[in-house]
């Protein structure tokens, strides 16, 4: 499998959720980003080592911030809700906890890639309404802050 026939099955799933994928390209072959109810996803297709032929699928959707407060108890639970998933896993990079599935693109096929953006999407959504509900209170207001350079 080439990795521009995994493009073309990322962009039959988008197209699936009702997304024109035309407008959810990003900057550079292989990178998608859409916004589907509260959450974003992020898609891109990759060579690991340049030049090595080894190519991989990482979706992505950011999931909040670590509170300020509680935060022992919140990334225990946050461990807890890792164990439910299913393909996917609760993963934190700086600041900020993300739904990722990463895998190699051998093998894949037009169903995992749909199933994959289902499952992030969905994990994002309901995670982030259970968190946020369960820690209201715990993170101090801050500026919005631009989370596009947080990436891969």
């Amino acid at each position: 499998m080439t990795h521009q026939e995994v493009y073309r099955m990322v962009e039959k799933s988008i197209e699936g959720l009702k997304v024109d994928p035309a407008l959810c390209r990003g900057e550079k072959p292989g990178q998608w980003s859409y916004k589907l109810k509260d959450a974003t996803i992020w898609i891109d297709v990759f060579e690991w080592n340049a030049g090595s032929g080894k190519y991989y699928i990482q979706v992505m959707s950011p999931l909040c911030v670590v509170p300020d407060l509680k935060t022992q108890e919140f990334l225990l639970d946050v461990l807890e809700i890792n164990y439910k998933l299913v393909g996917c896993s609760i993963c934190k990079k700086g600041d900020w906890l993300y739904i990722l599935n990463l895998r190699e693109i051998e093998g894949i096929d037009q169903s995992e890639i749909d199933a994959t953006l289902d499952r992030v999407g969905f994990y994002s959504t309901d995670y982030y309404g259970k968190l946020a509900f369960k820690f209201e209170g715990c993170w101090t207001p801050k500026p919005p802050a631009d989370i596009t350079g947080s990436r891969g």
